[in-house]
Order: C-alpha cells, then sequence, then structure tokens
C-alpha cells in the first residue's frame, strides 16, 4: 500500500493535471476549485499543498526521466529494441536450474510463446508435465563441471542448432556463520551460483557475438547489494554475478563490437520457491517481504520477448535498497544495526528448530 502510494505522488501524469489545474493561472480551474476548497482547507495550508504538488511534479518528472536514461544505458544507447531479429518458434533458449522454482516457469512460458527450451539441471528427471511438451527438452548436466558445460553444449549445437537466449537460473543456499563454512559447501555455492555462468557464457555467447544476436539474462539477488548475517557466501555469489555482468556487457560492446546482444540481470527478493522454503520459519521471522515466483518468471520471459536489455529489480517495495552502496558507510552500518533484532529472532527461530 505504501509503495503504491509512492508511486502515485511521484506520477507526473498524476501530479502534472492536478498542479496544472490548481496552480497555475486559470480562471476556468484553478479559481472555482480553488474557493471551494478554501472553504474546507485554511489558505496558508492549500498554498502549500499546491507548491507541493509542483515539486512532487518536478521529482516524478526527473524520476521517470532518470529511469528512461538507465534503460538506454543498459542497451548501450540504442533507441530501437532488437525484437524484430527473433522468430520466436526458431529461437533456442538454455534455461539452467530448470526443474525447480523459476526455472520451471520460465521454461513452461517460453515454451508457451513458441521457442525450443533446453532444460538444464541436475535432477535425475523432470514433471510429467515438462516431459510431454514438444517444446521442452531435459538435459541433466553438473553445470559446476566446464568439462559437463562444454559437451553439454557441442550436445545443443548439434542437436538442435544455436541458442539465442541464454538464462542463468540455477541458484542454491546455505544459512550458516563464516566461521562454520565448509569448504565443499563454498566450492558448490559458488560453483553453482556463479562460476557456472561463465563456463555457460564460454559455451554459448562465440555463436551470439558471430551473429550479433542474442540475449544473456543472469539471475541475481536483492543481496547483490546488501550482505546480511549467516548468509556471506550466498550474498558474495550475487554481488559477483552483478559484476559480471557489468563487465560482460562492456567487454561485448568493446572488445567483440557487438552491442546488439542484450544483457539483463534481475534481482528478486525472497520469492515462495522451494529455497525459500527450507528457511522460511528465519525468513518470515525477521519479517522479510515474499513475492510470488511468477513475478520474477514474467519479468524474465518480458524481457526475453522485449529484445531489450535491463536490470530488474523485484522487492515489493524495498527496490530503494539497490542504491545502498552508494551512500555514505554510516548511513549503511546504521541500517545494518537496525535489522539486528530481525537477525537475532530468525537465528533464535532457527535454533529451536534443531
Amino acid at each position: 500500500m505504501a509503495s503504491a502510494l509512492f508511486n502515485l505522488a511521484l506520477n507526473p501524469v498524476v501530479t502534472g493535471p492536478a498542479y496544472s489545474i490548481l496552480g497555475l493561472p486559470s480562471p476556468y480551474f484553478r479559481d472555482p476549485i480553488s474557493a471551494h476548497l478554501s472553504k474546507y482547507i485554511p489558505a496558508s495550508i492549500l498554498s502549500k499543498s499546491i507548491s507541493g504538488l509542483g515539486y512532487l511534479f518536478l521529482l516524478g518528472l526527473a524520476r521517470q526521466t532518470s529511469a528512461y536514461l538507465s534503460h538506454l544505458s543498459q542497451n548501450n544507447w540504442r533507441l530501437g529494441s532488437e525484437a524484430h531479429r527473433y522468430d520466436w518458434p526458431k529461437e533456442i533458449a538454455v534455461v539452467t536450474g530448470g526443474t525447480g522454482g523459476f526455472g520451471t516457469l520460465i521454461c513452461k512460458s517460453l515454451a508457451a510463446k513458441g521457442l525450443t527450451v533446453i532444460c538444464v539441471d541436475i535432477s535425475p528427471s523432470i514433471s510429467e508435465e515438462m516431459e510431454a511438451n514438444p517444446k521442452i527438452h531435459y538435459h541433466k548436466c553438473d553445470i559446476t563441471s566446464p568439462e559437463a558445460v562444454a559437451q553439454l553444449g557441442e550436445t545443443v549445437k548439434q542437436t538442435y542448432g544455436h541458442p539465442s537466449i541464454l538464462i542463468n537460473n540455477a541458484g542454491i543456499g546455505y544459512d550458516h556463520p563464516v566461521i562454520h563454512a565448509k569448504p565443499a559447501d563454498l566450492n558448490r555455492i559458488y560453483g553453482v551460483n556463479l562460476l557456472s555462468h561463465y563456463y555457460l557464457i564460454q559455451a554459448f555467447m562465440p555463436h551470439m557475438i558471430a551473429s550479433k544476436k542474442g540475449h544473456v539474462i543472469s539471475m541475481a539477488s536483492m543481496a547483490s547489494f546488501v550482505s546480511q548475517a549467516g548468509m556471506a557466501d550466498y550474498c558474495g555469489t550475487k554481488a559477483a554475478v552483478l559484476a559480471l555482468h557489468e563487465a560482460l556487457m562492456q567487454e561485448t560492446r568493446v572488445l567483440h563490437g557487438a552491442p546488439e546482444i542484450k544483457f539483463t540481470i534481475v534481482h528478486p527478493t525472497f520469492a515462495d520457491t522451494p529455497l525459500y522454503r527450507q528457511y522460511q520459519k528465519k525468513i518470515d521471522a525477521g519479517g522479510t517481504t515474499v513475492i510470488r515466483p511468477e513475478q520474477v518468471s514474467d519479468a524474465v520471459v518480458g524481457q526475453v520477448l522485449s529484445g531489450r536489455g535491463g536490470q530488474v529489480v523485484l522487492a515489493a517495495g524495498m527496490e530503494w535498497i539497490s542504491s545502498i552502496r552508494g551512500w555514505p558507510q554510516w548511513v549503511q552500518q546504521v541500517l545494518m544495526v537496525a535489522s539486528d533484532v530481525g537477525v537475532r529472532r530468525g537465528m533464535a527461530v532457527k535454533e529451536e528448530g534443531k
């Protein structure tokens, strides 16, 4: 509710006409309306409210202009979309982590749009529904193994053709303090959440570069922007995915001369997926907002079909967190300390559940 009101207040389409009617000279609108409102609102308050509308209009206009410029920058300042270059029934999309959470929804949605979907996961099999879908093809692969990913790449290209869409969606999480982190767990989480991105990019991007056509989507998290006790390894991988996204976009433009290739990074907060349910009691005790997984899959598929790159933040009123790294250190630490109560409550719930 608060988020909706905030967005309404900063919507220039709303504040602009309101200010034009109440604040600008107009005997047809301003004077009669002001006369009517003055019966209920003191003149001084009414005057300040009208001035406030003007400031909200300017602030909202600046906000939308900034968002538009950010959108352009994420697309190498190219005004047009690349969607016209895609014939969706002929396109191939590779989706990692395709058998659970966001992955299943993404695979089904892309298949419904006519794409050939290569569903990649470590699970022994996929659901009967997905297996029965002629547009979805399952390939079991340990994406933490560069050799296995290289073999996957050759198999996919020889069997189906060259993919134009790569969605690095697979992700895992652990819940332990740094001093208790085990080498095997660290190798696994960095392998799945980060290093696999490198391997898959190396397997499928060369043809995208050669054809100057493609879209790489990276699943990050709000954890890319802020770390939390007990999640240092997970947060570290997601911050690194953001760094990879930024560097890859510049490399593709500067080193490979292929600005047509699009890159999207998605930052969801906790969503109602199997990964969330592993830590549900702790997360709920910490007061964290949980979103529907369809919000994430719809955003990913929407980006693919738009033919545009971008940075997508899905945080249900907490989008401001994406700017936190640019704030003074003392402000960041005050916010971290303010979250201590929620962290302690979550850890207490975890200990009770043992």
